[in-house]
């Protein structure tokens, strides 16, 4: 199996004809995860998928013009690029970003009111994190565990050193535990 690095500098090699499959299986592997970012950082169905659209296009594009350097970690430049697309949609709308409880919008689930109260009740927690904590560690904490990026892809995206980033992610965790009672 190959690494999302690997993928990344096959499907820049231009003329081979592994290079396709290795583009659409990155963009496989990856299109998911970006979706779930956007999903709990913006709140909003429609404006996520813009903005998944808006970071595929510029990955392409990017690919496409050489950009992307592959003895660099692909993971680490594919969310400097999902944070540019993130920043430019909350300029755009002049408003803070929110998290999206796990599993959707209680409204886009069965009606099951034990499942939206634990939704709601996750929701909360995760907002207490955001708040308490701040949009920095929040951030780091849903790119380590809804982007599945390592701790040290987690410190180059957001340009502090991994164990600022480790501290960050056990500071949720703290606050979490407490939070739950734990």
């Amino acid at each position: 199996m190959h690494t999302t690095t690997q993928l990344a500098g096959e499907a820049m090699r231009e003329g081979v004809p592994a290079a396709r499959v290795a583009h659409a299986a990155l963009f496989e592997r990856i299109v998911e995860r970006v979706h779930r970012y956007f999903r709990r950082m913006i709140r909003d169905k429609d404006a996520a998928e813009d903005c998944l659209q808006k970071t595929l296009t510029l990955l392409e594009d990017s690919l496409a013009r050489g950009t992307y350097e592959p003895d660099r970690s692909f993971n680490t430049w594919m969310w400097l690029k999902a944070r540019t697309v993130f920043a430019q949609h909350c300029r755009a709308e002049e408003r803070r970003p929110a998290a999206l409880p796990e599993g959707g919008l209680p409204s886009e689930q069965p009606d099951a009111a034990q499942a939206v109260e634990e939704r709601l009740d996750a929701a909360h927690v995760l907002e207490q994190v955001r708040e308490r904590l701040g949009e920095e560690t929040y951030e780091a904490f849903v790119l380590y565990y809804e982007g599945g990026l390592t701790q040290q892809e987690v410190a180059d995206a957001l340009e502090r050193s991994r164990k600022t980033i480790r501290k960050k992610i056990a500071e949720a965790h703290d606050l979490i535990d407490s939070l739950l009672g734990k």
